[in-house]
């Protein structure tokens, strides 16, 4: 028993030793140590590999696995005891192959862009429900938006979100939006699920998407589809001012603009701008 409690109080020390040591997580890191055992040749592995490889108890591998388990990043081998890499892994894996590939491509048409319109040029990709900005380029204006690399937003709410969710089927849709009731920040915003619909439609036939006051009062933004290779609409690419520069009256000038840029690197990433996916 002696021997036991011992062996259990230098599991958890070592577990516990980069916490204190670095201010870092050691459960977390233990946990993410797991995916270094994977490899394309080996694409199973079992508690006691994990074990060996983590140097804690068993008992302790199968509770970390069992945790990447829930969380959708191992997930059982069929008719083996052991574990594989789960679906959640491959989506991030992927947005992260989208992502770089498309801020090294995006940089010089942005820069060119923003040398054009003057206003604030962004690239964005989907999390879940979020449209995220994964590059910025600032507009040369005075006064500028609040925005940032990185920064979540409704995509309902926004012409970067609206341009990619157009790309979607309506049951992926249905999937991220369970619930009729959508969230709203202006007397502007998509209130509904089938309100929404219906303008992804709209956004469909002209190729392009806008946000008209819709996330907040007093901006307004024109977004156009990036495809990748399979002509599968990844990203989007957004022109963003206040709504006193860019006006409803001058709006054809952004659209044509972004719609141009956008394709540009639709071409790059070997896409097809003229395929509606």
């Amino acid at each position: 028993m002696a021997s036991q409690t011992g062996v259990a109080e230098k599991t958890k020390s070592t577990e516990d030793a980069p916490s204190r040591d670095s201010g870092l997580i050691g459960s977390l890191l233990n946990g993410l140590e797991v995916f270094e055992l994977f490899t394309r040749e080996h694409s199973i592995v079992t508690v006691g590999e994990i074990a060996r490889h983590l140097n804690v108890h068993k008992s302790s591998a199968s509770r970390i696995a069992a945790t990447l388990v829930a969380a959708g990043y191992l997930r059982p081998a069929a008719a083996t005891l052991g574990f594989q890499l789960g679906g959640k892994l491959a989506r991030l894996g992927n947005l992260a192959l989208v992502d770089t590939s498309l801020v090294n491509v995006s940089e010089p048409v942005m820069r060119d862009l923003v040398e054009k319109l003057g206003e604030t040029c962004h690239i964005g990709t989907l999390d879940g429900n979020q449209a995220v900005t994964i590059a910025l380029l600032d507009g040369s204006y005075a006064v500028r938006l609040h925005s940032w690399v990185g920064k979540r937003s409704p995509a309902h709410l926004t012409s970067m979100g609206k341009v990619i969710l157009s790309g979607m089927s309506e049951e992926e849709i249905d999937r991220l939006y369970p619930e009729e009731s959508l969230e709203t920040r202006t007397a502007f915003s998509i209130p509904t699920k089938t309100a929404l619909k219906q303008h992804l439609e709209k956004v469909r036939r002209q190729g392009y998407s806008l946000d008209n006051e819709e996330l907040e009062i007093g901006l307004r933004c024109v977004a156009a589809p990036i495809r990748d290779h399979s002509n599968r609409v990844v990203a989007s690419l957004t022109v963003a001012g206040s709504a006193s520069r860019i006006q409803v009256s001058t709006i054809d000038t952004y659209i044509e603009a972004a719609r141009s840029a956008a394709d540009d690197i639709t071409r790059q990433l070997g896409g097809n701008p003229d395929s509606e996916g």
